[in-house]
């Protein structure tokens, strides 16, 4: 399986119109008509500008001439009425506007974070074993924050902008030709800075995202109730409070050092803008000492000189926003065009039922990293088998069950589902075949009913088959007197929620995997956190439910084991050992030492008990 990401990934200006191709027909695909009335009001608001100078220039010469001729009064009124009309359309028109684009941000929001998610999850495991990975999510994220609707809001802010300049400076050329020129260097300065903060930001971004994992971490651990038991027994609050505040303020002083920057460069092209700000009124009042403007033109122009100052600005902020977009945008696209593809170059085959497994020479290490977790592993499980994996902790016994089922891609080597490559399985067919339970199981923070049918959605409500496998775990009496029964919230923070002990949790999750009607069984560690006798009954309850199905566990407990048909023992990313567990104790390697110092320990533990 091979990852794609988008084109042009070299070329960035090639790279940044590909991704706004994209945006634009997501937009027009999402919202048309939206986009053309966004589009059209921008518009019509930007021919406002030019027509409002104009008329404030009339309106405040003919006040002018009032005292000399009272019947301009009805001229200024109209001309008034005017200008709040215009004033008050433009008003409306940048609402609706603001309505339009939240709407469209919105939805495209909610499917560009759609799209992400489904492919977060057909990303493989493994990629989530790298910290640059998750340095991709999160520009990502941020990058949807301000994704192609904002540069389509950009773009157009910039046209009309435009419109409103080519009005205005038609104006400012009728005084003197110069006017327009040094309006735009004035704003140069500024234009530069925006582009220069963006990149320094971005670059900010990328150096804090490590920085801002571990504060979020650290910042979760104040709310969560497990790591408040402890931090209140081991005393940890100051420490932990010393360690939050060293990385808050590590996050602090990269912002305050780039708002610093920002705040003296734009002090520094305020300069040049109110020295031009200076000029231009000198100018004008020297048009008007020699009679070429009146005091309208004066008032009128000297507000066009502010409009365009503000319409650079805009312009600037608008060409900064793109250029933001543009970095941002090569962690999104990344994800929202990945793929797997496929190279067989025809339709992946559907597993209707798993007769065997095999892994022939694979190896795996995690990415960014050379040691191998799984060393030239070659094994074979056929269909009924039950087997047993043990190993000392690291020995690469929960890696091989991901590269067995394909959750983490092998770096060397093949798997083989039926005797078919892997590669050229359907996996979503091949995962309704299995069911697996991990030591690492998540507690889903949602509904009795969820957490057990997750196992299996197509019984989501079926209430008789939840408690069954309820009571077979021995939890169906504790749910039943819940008051919401199976609709109680797992979880403290949803009104009237419930909580389960590790223990108990842990039973929800096997009631959840054997919800599931399938070949293959996996059970990573399965009674960590329960007692002995809980265990036995776990053992029996999967032997009765596992009948004629292919089953793997993974155990530190190697008593069970004994009554697997085969025993597989891992050391060091190697199998070492393969058998029965009398041939294995008769060889009396690394298994029988294993074996021997459990029943070792349970002896002493036995002695304790009868003092």
């Amino acid at each position: 399986m091979m990852e794609k990401v988008h084109k042009n990934n070299k070329n960035p200006f090639k790279n940044f119109l590909y991704s706004q191709k994209y945006f634009l027909k997501l937009i027009y695909k999402e919202h048309p008509k939206s986009l053309i009335f966004f589009f059209l009001f921008s518009l019509l608001s930007a021919l406002i500008s030019p027509s409002l100078i104009t008329l404030n220039k009339y309106t405040i010469d003919s006040i002018t001439e009032i005292k000399s001729n009272p019947d301009i009064l009805k001229n200024v009124i109209l001309l008034l009425i005017i200008t709040f009309l215009l004033q008050y359309l433009s008003a409306v028109l940048d609402n609706l506007d603001i309505y339009i684009f939240t709407r469209i941000t919105q939805t495209v929001n909610y499917v560009l974070k759609k799209i992400t998610i489904e492919k977060l999850i057909k990303i493989p495991l493994e990629k989530f074993e790298n910290n640059r990975f998750f340095d991709t999510i999160n520009l990502a994220n941020t990058a949807i924050s301000g994704n192609g609707v904002k540069v389509i809001s950009s773009v157009i802010g910039i046209i009309t902008n435009l419109v409103s300049l080519i009005g205005i400076f038609g104006i400012l050329l009728s005084i003197h030709w110069s006017m327009p020129i040094a309006l735009f260097l004035s704003t140069l300065p500024g234009i530069i800075l925006i582009f220069i903060a963006k990149s320094k930001n971005y670059k900010m971004n990328v150096n804090t995202s490590p920085i801002e994992r571990e504060l979020g971490f650290t910042d979760s651990l104040f709310i969560n109730k497990s790591s408040i038991k402890e931090i209140k027994i081991y005393n940890l609050g100051t420490y932990l409070i010393n360690r939050w505040s060293g990385l808050y303020k590590r996050i602090q002083k990269q912002n305050l050092d780039l708002a610093g920057w920002e705040a003296r460069t734009k002090s520094l092209a305020a300069v040049f803008l109110q020295i031009t700000s200076l000029g231009v009124s000198l100018l004008l009042i020297n048009q008007i000492s020699h009679n070429v403007l009146s005091i309208g033109d004066y008032v009128a122009l000297l507000g066009a000189v502010t409009t365009v100052q503000i319409l650079f600005s805009s312009i600037g902020g608008n060409l900064g926003s793109i250029f933001e977009t543009a970095i941002f945008n090569n962690a999104l696209m990344e994800l929202l065009e990945y793929e797997v593809k496929n190279e067989t170059g025809y339709e992946k085959v559907r597993v209707e039922e798993v007769e065997g497994l095999r892994l022939e020479n694979v190896s795996f290490s995690y990415p960014g990293t050379d040691t191998m977790v799984l060393d030239n592993i070659c094994m074979e499980i056929n269909k009924g088998e039950n087997i047993s994996i043990v190993g000392y902790n690291g020995s690469g016994k929960t890696t091989l069950i991901k590269c067995l089922i394909g959750l983490y891609e092998v770096n060397q080597g093949d798997v083989y589902i039926n005797e078919i490559n892997l590669k050229e399985i359907n996996k979503e067919s091949f995962y309704q075949r299995v069911s697996a339970i991990f030591q690492d199981f998540f507690k889903y923070k949602y509904s009795v009913r969820e957490n057990v049918a997750f196992g299996d959605l197509e019984k989501l409500q079926n209430d008789k088959e939840i408690y069954r496998l309820l009571e077979n775990v021995g939890l169906s009496e504790k749910i039943k007197n819940f008051e919401s029964k199976l609709e109680t919230y797992l979880t403290r923070e949803i009104p009237d929620g419930s909580d389960l002990s590790g223990g108990e949790w842990q039973r929800i999750a096997i009631a959840r995997g054997f919800l599931k009607d399938c070949d293959l069984i996996i059970l990573d560690e399965p009674t960590a956190a329960v007692d002995p006798i809980m265990e036995l009954e776990i053992f029996e309850l999967f032997n009765s439910l596992s009948k004629n199905k292919t089953t793997l566990t993974i155990s530190h407990r190697l008593g069970p084991t004994k009554f697997s048909d085969r025993i597989i023992v891992m050391d060091k990313g190697r199998i070492v050992e393969e058998g029965s567990f009398h041939s294995l104790m008769e060889q009396k390697g690394l298994y029988y030492q294993m074996y021997q110092s459990q029943s070792n320990w349970y002896k002493e533990e036995n002695k304790l008990f009868e003092v």
